[in-house]
C-alpha cells in the first residue's frame, strides 16, 4: 500500500528536499525551515505547535480510534532541522544558496522522510493511537533536545516511545542497521590549561617546560587508555587543539589543550575520566607545573530500548525483507542528542545505508532512496506500536 502511494508522492517529496537543501539554517536559527515543516504538517491536518525550545516543531495526529481526550498509545518520530556551518562542494542543481551553510549531514533528507511518513499517515489513519512528529533544532550543537525538554516537550506532548533514523555510509545502500543497545557514543569536551614559569630554551632548568608537560600528558593518556579499558569496549580520547608559545627559543608559561572523549558505556566514560585526572596529577609532579582540567559532559550515550529495538527490526523486516536488516548493528562513535530524548522515553535509533562520502564531507549527498524506506518504517511503527493490545502507559 505504501509503495503504491509513494509513487504519486515521490515528486513532491523530492521538491521538499530540494527546497530545504537550497535554504539551510544552522542551530536555533531554523526560522524558515521550521515554518516550512509547520506549514506542511498543518496542511496534512496535524495539530501543530511551534517555537518549542526555540525553533522546534511538534505535529500530532490521532488515529481512527483515538482523540485528544483519549489518545491511546503515543508514538513519536524525531527529525533534525539544522544544517552545518560549512561550504558545499556537491555541484548539485539544488545546491545551497548560502556559501557558509550546507545540509551536509542529511538532516534535510531526514525531515523529508518524516514529512513523507506524516503525509501518508494523515491519509491512512488506520492505526489505534496517536503519532507525534518532533522536529528538533540544533542537533549539530548537541543542545536542541535539551532546549525542547526544558521548554516542556514531554510535559506538553507525552509519548510512550520515540524513534529516529540516520543515513549511514557504513552500511550498504538500502541496508537497515539497528543497534541492540548503544547506538551512538557519549560526548565530553576536555579543556586543559598547563601553567608554568617560562624560561629561555637554553636554560630550561630555570623554569618549567609546559610544552614538554603537554606532550607527556597527551602520550600518557593515549597509552593508559589502551591498558585501563577493556579492549572490547569502545572509548576514544582525541586532542584536536594544542596552543602555546610565541617563539622557538622561549618556553611558554601557558599551554592549552582541547579535546573530546567518546564512549559507548557510562562505566568506560567514568574510567577514562578518572584516568585523565590521574594523568594530570602525575604530570604536575613530574614537570613541576600546575594543570587545570575541565571535563564537560555534552551528551550521554544514545541507548536503545530492547522493546523499541525489537519493534524497529520487525518494522524494517516487513518493509525491506529480512535479508536487508542487520540486527545488533555496530554502534558509531559519533554523538547525537537524541540521547537526551531516549533517556526519558524508551526509544530506538537506527541507520539506513547509502553510498558516497560520509556526513560532514563537503561532497556529501543524501540518498533519496532513503525517503520511501524510512517513511515506510515510520508508518509501520505507527500502525503496530499504537496498537491497543500493547499494555503500556504514556508519560504523565
Amino acid at each position: 500500500m505504501f509503495t503504491k502511494w509513494y509513487n504519486s508522492q515521490q515528486a513532491t517529496s523530492h521538491d521538499w528536499l530540494h527546497d530545504l537543501h537550497r535554504h539551510p539554517e544552522t542551530g536555533f536559527e531554523e526560522i524558515r525551515t521550521a515554518a516550512f515543516v509547520a506549514e506542511r504538517l498543518t496542511k496534512f491536518g496535524y495539530d501543530v505547535t511551534t517555537r518549542i525550545g526555540g525553533t522546534g516543531v511538534v505535529g500530532t495526529l490521532h488515529g481512527a480510534k483515538a482523540s485528544r481526550n483519549a489518545p491511546g498509545r503515543i508514538v513519536a518520530f524525531r527529525a533534525e532541522l539544522d544544517a552545518l556551518p560549512m561550504q558545499e562542494a556537491t555541484k548539485l542543481a539544488y545546491a545551497s544558496t548560502d556559501p557558509a551553510r550546507f545540509h551536509g549531514c542529511g538532516h534535510d533528507g531526514h525531515m523529508v522522510t518524516a514529512l513523507t511518513a506524516a503525509a501518508y499517515l494523515a491519509e491512512h489513519r488506520d492505526f489505534d493511537g496517536t503519532v507525534r512528529f518532533i522536529f528538533q533544532p540544533a542537533e549539530e550543537l548537541l543542545t536542541g533536545a535539551r532546549a525542547m525538554i526544558a521548554d516542556g516537550l514531554f510535559d506538553s506532548f507525552p509519548c510512550d516511545e520515540i524513534f529516529a533514523l540516520h543515513n549511514s555510509p557504513d552500511l550498504p545502500a538500502g541496508q537497515i542497521g539497528v543497534p541492540t543497545t548503544a547506538a551512538l557514543s557519549s560526548a565530553d569536551n576536555i579543556d586543559i590549561t598547563i601553567r608554568a614559569n617560562g624560561a629561555h630554551g637554553s636554560m630550561p632548568h630555570t623554569g618549567e617546560d609546559a610544552i614538554a608537560a603537554a606532550a607527556h600528558l597527551i602520550t600518557s593518556v593515549q597509552q593508559a587508555a589502551t591498558r585501563l579499558v577493556d579492549a572490547r569496549a569502545a572509548g576514544v580520547i582525541s586532542f584536536g587543539l594544542l596552543h602555546g608559545g610565541t617563539a622557538r627559543n622561549i618556553l611558554p608559561d601557558t599551554v592549552r589543550l582541547e579535546g573530546t572523549m567518546r564512549t559507548t558505556a557510562e562505566a568506560v566514560r567514568n574510567r577514562l575520566a578518572d584516568m585523565l585526572q590521574d594523568a594530570v596529577r602525575a604530570t604536575e609532579l613530574l614537570f613541576g607545573v600546575l594543570i587545570e582540567i575541565d571535563i564537560e559532559t555534552v551528551t550521554p550515550v544514545t541507548v536503545n530500548s530492547p522493546s523499541c529495538v525489537a519493534a524497529a527490526v520487525s518494522a524494517a523486516t516487513r518493509v525491506v525483507g529480512v535479508d536487508r536488516v542487520t540486527e545488533n548493528a555496530r554502534s558509531l562513535m559519533a554523538s547525537e542528542d537524541f540521547a537526551e530524548l531516549s533517556a526519558r522515553v524508551p526509544g530506538a535509533y537506527f541507520f539506513i545505508g547509502q553510498s558516497g562520502p560520509a556526513p560532514h564531507h563537503p561532497e556529501f549527498v543524501f540518498d533519496t532512496d532513503i525517503i520511501p524506506v524510512g517513511a515506510a518504517i515510520f508508518a509501520d511503527l505507527a500502525k503496530h506500536r499504537t496498537s491497543v493490545s500493547l499494555n503500556s502507559h504514556h508519560l504523565t
